[in-house]
């Protein structure tokens, strides 16, 4: 899944971000793009405080992109410690809980 929030203005921006994590199905990505730093500011803790989330953070040429995959869980209930499949390459950050 993947939205583009470059166009949009603050409480819209997060408004969007929040549904499109609410239908975020375990395993599943969703790539957000932006161009402003505030709104990243505003859309970092609405991630970072929802359980199961796990967010790369990267900035290229004058905008930012959030790769976040929601964790799956283990047969036993617990979710997963550890995504191979978000790696961390240099310049990107890397959030989760």
């Amino acid at each position: 899944m993947e939205i583009n929030l470059t166009n949009t203005v603050w409480p819209m921006c997060v408004l969007r971000c929040n549904e499109a994590l609410k239908r975020l199905h375990p395993g599943e990505e969703l790539t957000i793009t932006l161009a402003e730093p505030e709104l990243l500011d505003n859309i970092l803790p609405l991630i970072n405080n929802k359980p199961g989330l796990q967010s790369i953070k990267e900035h290229k040429s004058g905008s930012y992109r959030l790769i976040v995959r929601r964790k799956t869980a283990d047969r036993d209930g617990s979710e997963e410690k550890e995504n191979a499949s978000l790696t961390v390459k240099a310049g990107e950050t890397l959030h989760g809980n």
